[in-house]
C-alpha cells in the first residue's frame, strides 16, 4: 500500500511538473516577437491636473495627438520601432479614437494629483478597446495623469497578445510637456517617453504577476511616483 501511495504521489508530481512546463512554454514575452501592431494613444482614463482649458479643448487635442501617429510617422512611429527593436507593421488609431469619444467631460479635469494605474485598471481598459481580430503582438499607450503644474505626462505602454487579449508587458514612463498649443504641448510629453524605452531591461525582467504581466505593478507605481515601497 505504501509503495502504491508513493507511486501515485510520484505520478502526481510528474504531472504537475509537466503542466508547469507547458504553461511556461505558453507564456510569451516581448522577446518572442519581432513585430508589433500600434494602436495609438488611449486617453480614456486620462486625468488633467491644473489646466485652465476646458474638457472639450482637451478632448479635441487628444484626437489631434492620435492623428499625429499617422501624419508624422517619421517623428513618432519610426523612432518607436527603433527603440523597441521591432517592426511596426500596422498603425491603426481607430480603436483609440473611439475610446476618446467615450470620455466623460465631467470627470476629465481634476484638482488633485492622481494615483498610478493598478493592474486591474490596465486590464479593464484593454478590454474596452475594440481592436481588430487577429494574432501577433499589439501595443496601445494608455495615458494617465497629465499635470500642467509639473509639466509631466504619464503613459503606460501596454503590450498584449492580439489573439487572446492577455497582457504581455506594461512599461510606464513620464515625459515632459512643451511647445505651443494644447496638441503640441502634450504630444511632446508622449514623444519624450519614446527615448526612455530600454527593451533589454524589460526583456530580461524576471518580475511577474498574474495574467502574464511581466513588469510588477508595484514596480510600475515606483517608476511613476519616484517613490520606493517601504
Amino acid at each position: 500500500v505504501i509503495a502504491m501511495k508513493r507511486f501515485f504521489m510520484t505520478l502526481a508530481l510528474m504531472a504537475g511538473i509537466a503542466c508547469s512546463a507547458i504553461n511556461a512554454q505558453e507564456t510569451k514575452e516581448l522577446s518572442d516577437y519581432t513585430s508589433v501592431k500600434f494602436y495609438g494613444i488611449d486617453f480614456a482614463l486620462a486625468k488633467v491636473v491644473g489646466a485652465e482649458e476646458t474638457a472639450g479643448d482637451f478632448i479635441s487635442a487628444f484626437r489631434e495627438i492620435d492623428k499625429l501617429m499617422l501624419a508624422e510617422e517619421d517623428k513618432y512611429v519610426t523612432p518607436l520601432a527603433k527603440r523597441l527593436k521591432m517592426a511596426i507593421k500596422v498603425v491603426d488609431i481607430d480603436p483609440t479614437l473611439k475610446r476618446i469619444a467615450d470620455i466623460d467631460e465631467n470627470g476629465l479635469i481634476v484638482n488633485h494629483t492622481t494615483e498610478p494605474f493598478t493592474e486591474q485598471d490596465i486590464e479593464f481598459e484593454l478590454q474596452e478597446i475594440e481592436y481588430p481580430e487577429g494574432d501577433g503582438l499589439g501595443l496601445v499607450v494608455i495615458a494617465g495623469e497629465l499635470n500642467k503644474g509639473t509639466k509631466m505626462g504619464t503613459y503606460y505602454y501596454v503590450f498584449f497578445d492580439c489573439a487572446t487579449g492577455d497582457i504581455v508587458s506594461c512599461m510606464p514612463f513620464k515625459g515632459q510637456a512643451s511647445g505651443f498649443g494644447l496638441r503640441n504641448y502634450w504630444a511632446n510629453s508622449f514623444y519624450r517617453t519614446i527615448a526612455e524605452i530600454n527593451p533589454t531591461k524589460f526583456y530580461n525582467s524576471k518580475k511577474k504577476i498574474k495574467e502574464g504581466v511581466t513588469e510588477g505593478f508595484q514596480a510600475v507605481k515606483e517608476k511613476v511616483t519616484g517613490k520606493e515601497s517601504k
